[in-house]
């Protein structure tokens, strides 16, 4: 059951606004102020938090800046306003300190149950999204490496160069001894992660310890806790990078004295690759333009996008998608974007700046 925060002054809304989101059939919690409000987020961590802006103390648009701020952890904890100001300026600022929405009092209670809901399933869809994310990097992976291993002139530096991830190797103490081609230009940027003495270090001391804690919790498992992904602020106020890894178990001898126990992989949510063009038509026997769709497909870009893109009108783009879906043996784009995420194509990416001039 999810686990509704409402932090508001007013006892009699606050009330009336727990009472109706217990029977939708929330768990609920309550502060009456924002610092309150500010420390049950980070002992109670919430589902979602409902918050009034005209708070005493701390007001609510500070307690959502302050968490933005100290916590990017909490990136994606849902945050909804609430508020007897509908003026434009007022909403528009809600959204720029990045609220999820904006709700008007007095509070229509059958309203704010279905953007709740709304909120919470986006939420999931995420969840579900990172979680497949990890295991297509992670199968990725380990069927790199897998076919390295029929091809024995390959090092497994050469394979590992050739992953569109940003991939970084550890040994048993938790050293970086192997950092792949897309890794080293993601630390070159020096923007919240960097290289000393081989400890992979971030810009806070504390994001240094949550990136050692993560590693041990890889190299040390504990049976039913699967380590959870990191998120890493950025100095320059880009977004965030988000930190994953698995332990190797057979390990992976990259030479003498040097074997690798765990991975972690790197998401740059500001750097875009899509798969190779030439890989594409290579595998699946794609025309140049369906190559391009189907590049433009793994980016996010909708149908619409893609055909303003490639200067096409959209029937144009679905009659090729329709000769897509048979050679790939996919009925759906969602189906049809795993499966060229998930294949070779994806690890001769290249940044989607440069194949964007091409």
């Amino acid at each position: 059951m999810s686990l509704i925060l409402v932090i508001e002054d007013e006892w009699e809304l606050r009330s009336g606004l727990a009472t109706g989101l217990r029977h939708a059939g929330f768990d609920v919690s309550e502060a009456e102020d924002g610092d309150t409000g500010y420390d049950a987020i980070l002992s109670l961590r919430p589902d979602l938090v409902l918050c009034d802006i005209g708070l005493p103390g701390l007001r609510g648009d500070k307690v959502l800046e302050r968490l933005r701020r100290e916590r990017p952890d909490l990136s994606r904890l849902p945050f909804l306003f609430l508020t007897a100001f509908a003026d434009r300026q007022s909403i528009l600022a809600g959204h720029q300190l990045g609220a999820d929405d904006y709700l008007v009092k007095p509070i229509d209670l059958e309203l704010l149950v279905a953007v709740i809901a709304k909120r919470l399933e986006q939420v999931e869809r995420w969840e579900i999204s990172r979680r497949s994310d990890l295991e297509r990097q992670r199968d990725q992976f380990l069927s790199a490496l897998s076919e390295r291993s029929q091809l024995s002139f390959l090092s497994a530096a050469d394979v590992l160069h050739h992953l569109s991830d940003a991939v970084l190797l550890f040994n048993e103490a938790r050293q970086v001894i192997f950092i792949n081609r897309v890794a080293r230009r993601l630390l070159a940027q020096e923007d919240g992660l960097s290289l000393r003495n081989g400890v992979l270090t971030g810009t806070r001391g504390e994001d240094s310890r949550r990136i050692q804690a993560l590693l041990s919790a890889v190299l040390s498992p504990v049976d039913g806790v699967e380590p959870r992904p990191l998120v890493l602020p950025r100095p320059s106020g880009r977004r965030a990078y988000e930190a994953r890894a698995c332990r190797l178990d057979a390990g992976l001898d990259l030479g003498p004295d040097c074997a690798a126990l765990a991975a972690l992989f790197l998401s740059d949510p500001e750097f875009r690759c899509r798969p190779s063009e030439a890989a594409l038509c290579a595998l699946y026997g794609f025309t140049r333009t369906e190559a391009r769709i189907v590049a433009n497909l793994t980016l996010g870009l909708s149908v619409g996008e893609v055909a303003h893109a490639q200067r096409i009108s959209r029937n144009t783009v679905h009659h090729h998608l329709k000769s897509i879906f048979v050679k790939t043996d996919t009925t759906r784009q969602s189906e049809l974007v795993a499966l060229v995420l998930s294949g070779l194509a994806a690890r001769s990416a290249v940044p989607a700046a440069l194949a964007d001039r091409s």
